[in-house]
């Protein structure tokens, strides 16, 4: 009985350690993301949830350029304001998987036409962005992987395929977040999608 009992213990051990982490789906592509990750800020680790994914679609083709998916502070309540994520001042991460290669020059422009649509003067954050702008020295290439995290009280850093390029300040980060969460994003559909894993 013994040993019957103690199987039965392993076997349930085994299950736990096993089982499959809880994923978010990206619904046309199949790409999976973790709905919760760990996320050092200030040297203390928080846990952050996805607040959805999405896929961004160019031309009437509909070739998809990358995927994305946003996370925030674990308990963050949904603002009313239709741009609550781009002014939210708590730890957040945008993560985009490049679906295909294209220019420098077209990755340059597709985060400057949308921030330049949000803002009528960029003083605030002007010279963060040109040295945001140097992070990307050369075409962009299918697979890589690009992560913008954003700590209160430290900045915003930027990851390419694991090299970190640098941290800017938060009116840097509100500016870049307005490319997905603006009031003029660059797709209101996607937009949608960002915010469809939300409660609120």
């Amino acid at each position: 009985m013994r040993r019957i009992l103690s199987l039965l213990t392993i076997a349930v051990c085994v299950a736990c350690v096993t089982a499959p982490a809880v994923a978010i789906t990206e619904s046309d592509t199949g790409m999976e993301y973790p709905d919760a990750i760990a996320f050092d800020c200030g040297g203390e680790e928080l846990a952050l949830v996805a607040t959805g994914t999405g896929v961004r679609e160019k031309t009437f083709l509909k070739v998809d350029v990358y995927t994305i998916v946003g996370y925030v502070l674990e308990g963050t309540t949904v603002g009313e304001a239709d741009d609550f994520m781009v002014t939210l001042d708590v730890p957040k991460r945008i993560r985009m998987d490049l679906r295909r290669s294209f220019s420098r020059e077209k990755l340059v422009k597709a985060f400057t036409d949308v921030i330049d649509k949000n803002y009528d003067s960029q003083d605030a954050f002007s010279e963060d962005l040109d040295t945001f702008l140097t992070y990307f020295t050369a075409d962009a290439q299918d697979g890589d992987v690009l992560v913008f995290d954003y700590c209160p009280g430290t900045g915003m850093t930027t990851t390419l395929n694991g090299d970190m390029k640098g941290t800017l300040g938060q009116p840097m980060a509100e500016a870049l977040w307005t490319v997905w969460f603006g009031r003029k994003p660059a797709s209101g559909g996607l937009k949608k999608d960002l915010l469809s894993a939300l409660e609120g």
